[in-house]
């Protein structure tokens, strides 16, 4: 833990036995578990809280409330005013309430990095019913307790602990009394160095209570913490949680996109697989797809030779009777492997027209594909045809297959 030591901010840490040792090489700017806010920034106003009638108020909220009226509120997740209850009495409690001083709220040394903040007063163990004098980087502080809880806290002016001193803490103590706050004053404990006569004078002023000077002893953390939280680390701690929640949110991008890319890679490699798959069971199948089309080609050559429809004398039969009874003459008629030439002569142009109709669409030569020119004339009364049909043994055979 960091507490305010008389000239500098001093380290503390926790033996294997549980007591608290005093380190002189630790690195004060290194974060600890407990940060003792120096008196210097604290403001103290204990205050009497009803608990009579109906609705009693909450103490906290009537602090809270009061401490705004006097310029310290808690903004962005800051925590800069804490309460406690220190008596109780018939339709009242007597609540010592404290603040970070709303002049003092950007001291450097509130931003030093801790995970809890707590009052430099009550890491002391103080006298109970009584005052503690000790000393925070230069300033002389003073504690004021009742029924063994901290009361009051303020930093005293005076720079030396002389007879002014006395008189100022005379006038806390009345101002204190004057507020009922103390009844009783039994001991007072001075833990830093003084004069023979300081000690003198606050005997005969303060003849009813006992003085004793003894060393400061060393802090200890408090049983239960106060949670506050200054300014200045409200605002590192919410801006430490934004990134925080940026480094989630581009976390959790990064994982989506992992998974997308992972699903689409799977995806990829399963529709991979499936074509060397489909490829190797096509080349499986390759032999019987030779096979057939050994087969189908085989049956093409043969086709000529067995199948009536396309012997020579039925072609040109099924040619022959597509001719009209006059007007149009068979010249020439030729077959050459798959193609069948015809060339004849048409007394008109129209009856030449007509006889290629009549030849494209005869289903009794629908395997061929034939090619007619446009008739020619010849000699003014005469026009020349010619045709040419190119089997088409390819489709018959697929659509039989089908």
């Amino acid at each position: 833990m960091r507490f305010p030591g008389e000239s500098t901010w001093e380290v503390w840490r926790c033996n294997r036995a549980g007591k608290w040792e005093h380190s002189v090489v630790a690195d004060v700017n290194d974060k600890v578990s407990v940060h003792a806010i120096q008196s210097v920034c604290i403001d103290s106003s204990p205050f009497w809280s009803a608990t009579q009638g109906e609705e009693v108020p909450d103490p906290d909220d009537v602090s809270i409330l009061r401490w705004e009226a006097a310029g310290v509120s808690d903004v962005d997740g800051s925590r800069q005013s804490t309460c406690w209850k220190v008596l109780e009495q018939p339709h009242r409690h007597l609540i010592g309430s404290m603040a970070i001083t709303a002049d003092l709220a950007d001291d450097e040394s509130l931003g030093l990095a801790a995970e809890q903040y707590e009052i430099s007063a009550r890491m002391l163990p103080l006298p109970p019913d009584g005052i503690a004098i000790w000393k925070e980087f230069g300033r002389f502080v003073t504690a004021f307790t009742r029924e063994g809880q901290l009361l009051h806290v303020t930093v005293l002016a005076s720079p030396e602990l002389n007879a002014d001193t006395v008189l100022e803490l005379r006038d806390a103590l009345l101002a204190l009394d004057a507020h009922e706050f103390l009844d009783r004053l039994s001991v007072i404990k001075v833990w830093t160095e003084c004069e023979p006569g300081f000690v003198s004078a606050l005997s005969s002023t303060f003849s009813s209570s006992e003085v004793q000077t003894e060393p400061r002893p060393a802090p200890v953390p408090p049983a239960d913490y106060l949670n506050l939280m200054p300014m200045q680390v409200a605002l590192v701690r919410s801006e430490q949680m934004r990134r925080k929640r940026l480094v989630q949110l581009a976390t959790a991008l990064a994982a989506v996109f992992v998974v997308v890319f992972a699903s689409w890679a799977l995806l990829l490699w399963r529709q991979e697989q499936k074509i060397l798959a489909d490829e190797k069971a096509l080349q499986n199948l390759a032999p019987q797809v030779f096979s057939v089309q050994e087969a189908k080609q085989a049956w093409v050559a043969m086709e000529a030779a067995v199948n009536p429809d396309l012997y020579p004398v039925e072609l040109y039969h099924q040619i022959i009777s597509l001719l009209p009874p006059s007007g149009v003459r068979l010249n020439e008629f030729q077959i050459d492997n798959d193609k069948i030439t015809v060339r004849g002569e048409a007394s008109d142009t129209q009856k030449g027209l007509d006889f290629r109709e009549q030849l494209t669409n005869s289903p009794a030569l629908s395997r061929f594909d034939w090619n007619i020119p446009v008739p020619k004339s010849l000699d003014g009364t005469r026009v020349q045809f010619d045709a040419v049909g190119t089997y088409k043994p390819t489709e018959e055979v697929t659509s039989e297959g089908q």
